[in-house]
């Protein structure tokens, strides 16, 4: 009753779509509980859970920043472009109207994470997992992408790239409004790109899957990396499928059991695992892992959105870069990377990889502009 709980109302144009979006997650949550019932073999592990961990335990409240879905159901609807603006109305013991504040995504990540919820439903009534792992077979096989970083550290006595092909952002719109994904993966393998990062969040970043099916069959050689929100383990069969050879778990929305989970996966496939951390608890937390094939340090804070790579210099100046040097832990530098001074800054704190984006894919010659950011000639 109102008088003991808080309920939340909508307008009645939107009832349908709130009824089909809270049915939906019924179903989901009941399924999931069902699936828990169940007893999986050793050999079907990895098929019988999309993680290991349960979003709302507490011991992942704990390890994550990103809540995994609307702590009071789904608020999913169908006004305007973003579909977690609506503000829901709660109602107080006092009887009193307040905006359901703890419905809302604190940042652009948590939204972009809720909305895979509502986005895999319905990708996988569209392919389920048993086609997506039958067309796994025609896919070519996995190619070295730790390897292919590594061995340009050597050969050049610079960090390592990673080209991102990416159309668009949440924070900056539309960066290359005349995308080629082929385009400009040609041009990111002629500049020197020792790997590339494929975007293929749809909603939020104008990305698909079938970039990385495109790039793949076009001829380019460079090792791929999908870069997806990667919140279950069907998204890792399906990168797989249309031709990553490595993926990104991001450490503020995956637990340790989950990115170990993810990672056997991944590793099972042939595909690389590169796991992305924002602050000194998540680096800590990341490095309890025993096997780490990449670690990547993202220089934005997900709060403001401010880019600094002090972010990177500081955690590898202190007690965690001991860790990540005794180890041998190749360290991926992330956002903010414009200049060779920036290229400079971040190879001196130890970092022997880059992953660049917005600077080189909204350039009309990205082969030039790789050059340029490594302080190579142009001709």
């Amino acid at each position: 009753s109102p008088q003991s709980s808080p309920h939340v109302l909508a307008p009645p144009a939107m009832a349908s779509a709130l009824s089909a979006s809270a049915a939906s997650f019924m179903t989901a949550t009941f399924s999931r509980r069902k699936a828990k019932q169940q007893p999986c073999s050793v050999k079907r592990a990895m098929t019988c859970r999309a993680s290991v961990s349960d979003p709302e335990a507490g011991s992942s409240k704990n390890e994550v920043s990103i809540r995994r879905r609307p702590p009071n159901g789904a608020s999913l609807h169908n006004v305007g472009t973003d579909q977690f603006a609506f503000k829901m109305e709660a109602i107080t013991k006092d009887g009193d109207r307040v905006d359901n504040e703890s419905n809302k995504p604190v940042n652009i990540l948590e939204e972009i994470v809720w909305y895979k919820d509502v986005e895999l439903q319905r990708r996988k009534e569209k392919f389920p997992l048993a086609l997506v792992r039958t067309a796994m077979a025609n896919a070519p096989p996995a190619r070295n992408f730790v390897g292919a970083i590594k061995d340009q550290l050597k050969a050049t006595g610079q960090p390592g790239l990673i080209a991102e092909v990416k159309k668009a952002s949440p924070s900056k719109g539309v960066i290359q409004p005349n995308f080629d994904p082929v385009k400009i993966a040609k041009a990111y393998e002629a500049g020197g790109a020792a790997c590339l990062s494929v975007l293929t969040d749809e909603k939020f970043f104008q990305g698909g899957f079938e970039n990385l099916e495109l790039i793949r069959s076009s001829g380019v050689t460079c090792p791929l990396l999908c870069k997806e929100f990667i919140v279950d383990a069907y998204q890792i069969y399906l990168a797989r499928k249309y031709g990553a050879d490595a993926i990104l778990l991001i450490a503020a929305v995956l637990p340790n059991q989950d990115l170990k989970y993810f990672q056997k996966i991944a590793k099972s496939l042939g595909m690389a695992s590169l796991i992305e951390v924002h602050t000194f608890g998540e680096m800590e937390r990341v490095l309890r892992l025993e096997d780490i094939d990449l670690l990547g340090i993202n220089n934005r804070d997900l709060g403001t959105f401010e880019v600094s790579l002090n972010v990177t210099v500081d955690l590898l100046a202190g007690p965690l870069g001991d860790q990540v040097r005794e180890r041998g832990i190749t360290v991926v530098g992330e956002s903010g990377i414009f200049t060779i001074d920036d290229v400079n800054v971040l190879q001196n704190a130890g970092v022997g990889c880059l992953l660049v984006g917005e600077s080189l894919v909204k350039q009309d010659a990205p082969d030039v502009g790789i050059k340029k950011l490594y302080g190579r000639p142009t001709e």
